[in-house]
C-alpha cells in the first residue's frame, strides 16, 4: 500500500512539475491493515513481552501521508481522512477548503489494500459479484491551469444515511446550476439493483458505467473513478462512446447508506481547482 501511494505521488508530481505541495491530504478507509495484522500477530506471539514500536507506527492510518511528507521533506499541512467508503470524498473536500484558504497546489489522493482476514471487506461492500482489489490514485488540486489537459473539479460532497437518492443527487446538481440531462457520463459504484434502476431513470441508461468493472472493489475506488473520468474528459475518442464527454459525475454508493458525489468538467475557471 505504501509503495502504491508513494509511486503514484512521485509520478503525479513529476507530471505537474511540482516539487513541494502546499498540503498533503490522503483518504484511506482501512489504513495499512497488513501492518496492523502483523502488529497484532506480534502481540500474540510475544506473550506479554516487549514489542518494537515500529510495527505500530507503520500500522496507523496516517502512515501514508507521513511517509510522503518525509520523502518530500515538507512540513506543510498534512492530513489523513478515514470515513469508510467516503474517505476520498472527504479528502477532496478538505483540499478544496485549503484552496479557499489561499493554498495554490494541494496533493490529494487515496489508497486502500485488499485484506479480508481482519475485516470482512467483501461482505461490507457486497462484492460477491465483483473482485476485491487494491489501489491508489493521487492528484494535484491547483488554482492555476497547468496545461490543456487541466480539468475543473466543480464540486464534491458526501452524504450519510440518505433517505432519497434521487432527491439528494438532484439537489447536488441544482446547487451547481445543472440538471441530470447536462451530465454526459455517470460513473457509479453500487451493488443493489434498485439503486441502478434509480440511476437509470434519473440519467440515460447509455450514460451509465460501473467503474468497478475495471477497478475492482475497495473502499476508496472512487479515486480511481476520478482518474478514469479525467482521462475520459481529455481524450477525443473513447472505447465506450464516439462523443467527447464534457461533464462527468461520479456517484459512489458502494455502501448503500453512504453517497459520494464528484462533479468534473472541462470548463476551466480562473479560481477553480485543476488536475
Amino acid at each position: 500500500m505504501l509503495k502504491m501511494a508513494v509511486a503514484c505521488t512521485m509520478d503525479c508530481l513529476e507530471q505537474t512539475g511540482l516539487k513541494q505541495p502546499d498540503a498533503i491530504i490522503v483518504g484511506t478507509s482501512m489504513g495499512c491493515n497488513h501492518f496492523t495484522k502483523n502488529f497484532l500477530d506480534k502481540i500474540l506471539s510475544s506473550n506479554g513481552g516487549l514489542l518494537s514500536p515500529t510495527s505500530f507506527i507503520v500500522s496507523t492510518h496516517n502512515t501514508i501521508a507521513g511517509q510522503i511528507s518525509l520523502l518530500l521533506g515538507t512540513h506543510n499541512y498534512n492530513m489523513t481522512h478515514t470515513q469508510n467508503s467516503l474517505s476520498f470524498e472527504q479528502a477532496l473536500m478538505d483540499g478544496r477548503l485549503c484552496i479557499n484558504e489561499g493554498c495554490s497546489n494541494i496533493l490529494v489522493g487515496a489508497s486502500d489494500e485488499k485484506e479480508n482476514v481482519l475485516y470482512n471487506m467483501n461482505a461490507r461492500l457486497n462484492s460477491s459479484n465483483i473482485h476485491s482489489a487494491c489501489g491508489a490514485s493521487f492528484f494535484i488540486l491547483s488554482t492555476k491551469k497547468k496545461d490543456v489537459e487541466s480539468i475543473r473539479l466543480v464540486d464534491v460532497e458526501s452524504f450519510g444515511f440518505i433517505d432519497d437518492l434521487t432527491e439528494t443527487i438532484n439537489a447536488f446538481l441544482k446547487s451547481n446550476d445543472i440538471s441530470a440531462s447536462d451530465i454526459d457520463l455517470l460513473l457509479y459504484s453500487c451493488t443493489q439493483q434498485k439503486t441502478i434502476d434509480v440511476l437509470s431513470e434519473l440519467f440515460n441508461l447509455n450514460k451509465l458505467f460501473d467503474y468497478q468493472k475495471i477497478s475492482g472493489t475497495y473502499f476508496t475506488n472512487s479515486a480511481f473513478a476520478m482518474h478514469y473520468g479525467i482521462d475520459r474528459l481529455i481524450q477525443a475518442k473513447f472505447p465506450l462512446s464516439g462523443e467527447r464527454q464534457r461533464r462527468i459525475l461520479i456517484c459512489n454508493n458502494s455502501i448503500p447508506e453512504n453517497l459520494g458525489l464528484i462533479l468534473m468538467d472541462t470548463k476551466i475557471g480562473q479560481d477553480e481547482a485543476h488536475r
